[in-house]
């Protein structure tokens, strides 16, 4: 069996991804602050692990015991992010470092922690979580945008840095996906209402994130690697 670890595995794309991987047979190392939506899950092949992204050490710690008990580490998706909506003007330092560290250094942090692993197995999948934000912007999301840019930039050099060795990272942009990370900024009638500008019709669900990161991590997509997949529903097309 291998494990595949999911950072923000709680709640939203994070848990979505986390169950899909478990009925597909894998083991599952998750990680988050809290076990969320995770709670009173009884599966021998899932492992919750009380880790907040920037916390290297627990990190590897949690590596370790995961390859211990599976020996090899297929994949990670990192899901952990946070979104607090913030006019510009009114962005403080501290906001704009808590965007920072875990949006952007939680990622590299997370991607460190696995890598000395695939790096030995000469193999591994990391799928790192953008958005559409990145390259559009919205109102009153400065810091979120800035930070989910940096992870597209952040995805492109590890895949360049390990391609050689057989390691492939890869990068999953939503567009608007009903989960509680909206659900924290919008009106119920706001996140619906954005499907009128979507050329499919229908704002994202967490299922639609999850079978892209799925194909991503799997070995169906043996020879891609640096690629961003905007998973949007057309949005940005007219």
């Amino acid at each position: 069996m291998e494990t595949m670890i999911v950072t923000g595995a709680g709640s939203g794309i994070g848990h979505a991804l986390t169950r899909r991987l478990l009925a597909e047979n894998y083991h599952v190392s998750a990680w988050d602050t809290d076990p969320g939506d995770l709670a009173g899950t009884n599966d021998d092949n899932l492992d919750f692990c009380e880790i907040d992204v920037r916390d290297a050490n627990a990190m590897a710690a949690a590596v370790a015991q995961a390859e211990e008990k599976t020996g090899k580490i297929a994949g990670l998706a990192t899901c952990a992010a946070i979104y607090r909506a913030t006019p510009f003007l009114e962005l403080t330092e501290d906001d704009w470092d808590a965007h920072l560290s875990v949006n952007l250094k939680g990622t590299m942090l997370s991607c460190q922690a696995v890598l000395p692993t695939m790096l030995e197995q000469k193999s591994g999948s990391i799928v790192l979580f953008s958005s559409s934000i990145a390259r559009r912007g919205a109102p009153q999301s400065a810091a979120y945008a800035a930070t989910k840019g940096g992870v597209l930039g952040l995805g492109r050099a590890i895949a360049l840095d390990h391609a050689r060795v057989g390691i492939r990272a890869n990068i999953v942009s939503p567009g608007i996906t009903d989960t509680p990370q909206p659900r924290g900024n919008l009106t119920e009638d706001d996140m619906y209402g954005r499907a009128k500008n979507i050329p499919l019709g229908r704002i994202g669900q967490p299922q639609d994130m999850v079978e892209t990161a799925l194909f991503l991590l799997s070995d169906d997509a043996s020879f891609v690697t640096g690629q961003d997949l905007r998973v949007n529903g057309g949005a940005g097309l007219f």
